[in-house]
């Protein structure tokens, strides 16, 4: 969706409103893609091999290119799924904001899932969907970014960084909001605390 920030309207209940975003995303989020994948498949629990994280360059790690692909496209299906019902329910006028919470809900349950003890991903494929959805430019411009710091480094790890990084410093110079901006930066705090804490050596390669 990517068009021309909107500007917020303040009216009553927009808090509660903005609250059931993250919520709905939340729930959504709780879809452990990777975590459910590896149940079905190969009876295992994904976040007990390789880096322990239960997210998309892990089981590319462990399973292979086709599970992780599968991965990838489940992960990203509930991130944009959770934001076009968002966007359903608060109508055009606060679509972007209704897109920036409601991914950061998908964000937070995808990365600490109450069903598995909180213990999920990180949160990259999520940002890459988010991004996608609200808007194009900063979703090429990070991808670009992160694919070539990937490429030079050899390390997911970093080109992860970089996309968390671009993603935040793209919204906030295309002028989004600050409850937007608010959003996007939640995620990337996310993205670089959780590598920080649950990826294996961070020179991992590709």
């Amino acid at each position: 969706m990517n068009k021309k920030p909107s500007i917020s309207h303040t009216k009553n209940g927009d808090g509660m409103e903005g609250l059931l975003f993250v919520i709905i995303g939340y729930f959504f989020g709780c879809f452990q893609s990777a975590y459910i994948i590896s149940k079905l498949l190969y009876k295992t629990d994904i976040r007990t091999l390789g880096s322990g994280n239960a997210g998309t360059s892990n089981a590319l790690r462990v399973y292979g290119k086709r599970t992780a692909l599968l991965v990838l496209f489940c992960d990203m299906m509930k991130t944009i799924i959770a934001c076009i019902l968002c966007v359903l329910i608060a109508g055009k006028t606060d679509s972007l904001v209704a897109i920036s919470l409601a991914s950061l809900g998908v964000a937070a349950g995808h990365n600490f899932p109450f069903w598995l003890r909180f213990k999920g991903g990180k949160g990259v494929a999520v940002a890459v969907a988010a991004m996608l959805v609200l808007d194009v430019r900063i979703f090429l411009i990070s991808l670009v970014m992160a694919g070539v710091f990937s490429f030079f480094t050899k390390s997911l790890t970093y080109g992860s960084y970089t996309y968390a990084v671009m993603m935040f410093v793209s919204c906030a110079v295309f002028g989004y909001e600050a409850i937007i901006v608010a959003s996007v930066l939640l995620q990337s705090v996310m993205i670089w605390v959780l590598h920080f804490k649950r990826t294996a050596p961070l020179k991992s390669t590709i």
